[in-house]
């Protein structure tokens, strides 16, 4: 079925109601007024639901049918999410009492905030299985630019939000810039979110833990749904999530503590369902969330899935200064190395494989829910070591922090990162979270190795809000001795490790061009409401080199000079 003009007037009468009526986004000058989608929208025979949806002011604009719903409300606020050349999704959840099956929503697409504009609209329905939620696919967009939309119900008018496009795969593109962030708990003010919609940015990209919810609590859809609600209630992340584009994934704390394959499968459901009700991603038919979107010549992202297929985590056998280990040199901890773990699955290992192997893009930026880099406390795999390995030598030994990340899929890691050495892929770089630390690594197959080349590189973003503040991590409170313990890892992950910093939350901005990869830590103090990111430090890669030069680390503590 061909679309119907720009004008929205001419649209078809056979279209039903509850499908979209859309034309094709056209310039400002082209753009249908408000009014006259309207009366395009009561020609098809929509005024009973139209009335219902409409201000009072603008129902006499549609041929009232008598239809009546009850009033709503959008509590959620809106999102948009997965930028691509022609469409994105839009998101929203409205109230409507129990029972009542199905609620109209009429959402629509303009060139202006005001909403005067109509490039695209339709009549939809937020149904009641789905929790009154609704992921709806906006089509016929032009590419690289912003869009505004919103969505109206009975009673009651959404926020205006945002859309951005991206620009054509393969199109020359100047850059992209986007934000990552992670874990957000709610004993802490949202200044973090606030800062990031402030920031001139592309979308932002939110790795999971999302909301945290009770291991021994959240056990079915009706709990699951219940966490979101609670979290997304809060009127700093509704703001950032209107001013900007979402591209999400998640990680454990929206299921439960160190989730991964081998889950109850009715409870996996619970939390799986209630995420894609709560993001504007839409759940396809293979049920695959990892993903790929382009930014014209200048990056593709790949959005990789860490849990839905992994292997259970290698339990920790030891403690250190209050971190729980896995130390080689004790039994139990065998599997880190173990040929054939994974934490991707064969389907999705190959799919990224062959995407990063056939990418034409300048950067290949990959959205990694938990850290790719390793992270020892000890290193038992020095150079001296090396000279003279003791007969149960194995390569990588050491003491490494129990985080439930790459480190416990050690052979898998090391594949992907031979495949990037083998095919000359440059220009790899992992955009991480998880950890509520910032870190900074170079990547090699062969980590330990003397002088080994990098072939990527691992940026870890800290905490939103989560571990609400260093403060409660050394008790009594101490930031020497903190920086102390950074110091320690930058020792034992000599060279690969760049950057380590326990003390700050916040999130992280990439900017990209064609010649260059900017990364930015913003870091912020999350217990104070008036509190404003600042730069806690810079990092850049030049197109073909593989290598992390550091351009800038504020340091508010003196660091402790190794052996001092």
């Amino acid at each position: 079925m061909s679309r119907p003009p720009a004008h929205l007037s001419g649209l078809r009468p056979e279209i039903p109601v509850d499908r979209d009526i859309r034309g094709p986004a056209v310039p400002a000058a082209r753009g249908a007024s408000r009014r006259d989608f309207l009366r395009g929208l009561a020609a098809l025979g929509a005024g009973g639901v139209l009335a219902s949806v409409l201000p009072p002011a603008e129902r006499a604009l549609a041929k009232s049918a008598g239809v009546a719903f009850p009033a709503t409300s959008f509590p959620d606020g809106v999102m948009a999410g997965d930028p691509r050349p022609d469409r994105s999704v839009i998101h929203t959840r409205v109230t409507a009492a129990p029972g009542t099956g199905r609620v109209p929503l009429l959402w629509l697409v303009a060139l202006d905030a005001e909403m005067q504009q109509i490039v695209a609209g339709g009549i939809v329905w937020a149904r009641e299985r789905d929790g009154f939620s609704l992921n709806h696919k906006v089509e016929g967009l032009l590419p690289d630019r912003w869009y505004h939309y919103q969505f109206r119900g009975p009673g009651a008018v959404s926020d205006v939000g945002r859309i951005r496009t991206s620009p054509p795969r393969d199109q020359p593109a100047d850059r992209l810039r986007y934000a990552f962030c992670s874990c957000q708990q709610r004993g802490a003010f949202y200044v973090a979110h606030r800062s990031m919609a402030a920031e001139d940015l592309d979308f932002f990209m939110h790795l999971g833990d999302y909301i945290y919810v009770s291991d021994g609590g959240t056990i079915t859809l009706d709990d699951y749904r219940a966490r979101w609600r609670t979290f997304q209630s809060n009127p700093e992340l509704q703001a950032l999530q209107a001013r900007l584009p979402i591209v999400a994934m998640f990680d454990d704390g929206e299921f439960y503590n160190g989730v991964d394959s081998e889950g109850p499968p009715a409870r996996l459901e619970a939390g799986r369902r209630a995420w894609h009700e709560a993001m504007p991603v839409r759940r396809n038919r293979r049920d695959q969330v990892y993903r790929r979107f382009s930014w014209g010549d200048v990056a593709d992202v790949f959005m990789i899935d860490v849990r839905t297929y992994r292997d259970p985590e290698v339990p920790a056998n030891d403690a250190i200064i209050g971190f729980d280990t896995q130390n080689t040199a004790l039994p139990g901890v065998e599997g880190m190395f173990a040929p054939g773990r994974t934490t991707l699955g064969a389907e999705q290992k190959a799919w990224l494989e062959k995407r990063l192997t056939t990418s034409r893009a300048a950067w290949k930026l990959i959205g990694n829910p938990y850290n790719f880099g390793p992270w020892k406390l000890l290193d038992n795999d020095t150079p001296a070591i090396r000279e003279n390995p003791p007969p149960d030598f194995i390569p990588n030994q050491g003491t490494y922090v129990s985080n439930e990340a790459w480190d416990d899929y050690g052979a898998e890691r090391r594949e992907l990162l031979e495949l990037i050495r083998d095919r000359g892929i440059d220009n790899v770089v992992f955009t991480s979270g998880h950890t509520h630390f910032y870190l900074t690594t170079e990547l090699m197959p062969d980590y330990d190795e003397p002088g080994a080349p990098s072939v990527a590189a691992d940026f870890v973003t800290g905490s939103l809000t989560a571990d609400p503040h260093w403060s409660d991590f050394i008790s009594p409170p101490n930031p020497t001795l903190l920086r102390g313990i950074e110091d320690l890892f930058l020792l034992n992950n000599d060279p690969y490790l760049k950057y380590v910093n326990m003390f700050d939350q916040g999130y992280a901005i990439v900017d990209v061009t064609p010649e260059e990869l900017i990364v930015e830590y913003k870091v912020i103090e999350s217990l104070d409401p008036d509190a404003v990111a600042r730069t806690g430090a810079r990092f850049r890669m030049v197109n073909g080199s593989n290598t992390i030069e550091t351009l800038f680390d504020e340091r508010p503590i003196e660091r402790i000079p190794p052996g001092g």
